[in-house]
């Protein structure tokens, strides 16, 4: 069994800009933009951290949600087990990306008419 590829140095740095309460909204919101270019399953469980911080509402969840299903679309899978806490705003972020990106991998019944 192989064991999964290390979390990306700069998504880290990125997430730790997300958890500082001292940073600048700016800073979150370009590191929420620029996550979507980096991997890691730590990296990911952060972002599902956050999305629940942030009740999936605000403007940082939902750049960290577009972000989300940047990942997905790129790594050609979605979290099964967190795909259905998705709510609100974050949900329709995921949902436009992977529509756009990757609609195959949107569970049946999920897709946006």
């Amino acid at each position: 069994m192989s064991t999964p590829p290390p979390d990306d140095p700069v998504g880290v740095q990125l997430i730790a800009i997300l958890d500082d309460p001292e940073a600048p909204e700016a800073d979150q919101l370009d590191a929420a933009m620029d996550l979507e270019f980096h991997s890691g399953p730590r990296l990911e469980q952060a972002i599902f951290e956050i999305l629940r911080r942030e009740d999936f509402s605000s403007v940082l969840a939902q750049l960290c949600a577009e972000s989300l299903g940047g990942i997905w679309a790129r790594e050609g899978r979605i979290d099964e087990a967190f795909f259905p806490e998705l709510r609100g705003q974050a949900l329709r972020e995921v949902l436009a990306v992977l529509g756009d990106r990757a609609p195959q991998l949107i569970p049946e019944g999920m897709q946006e008419d």
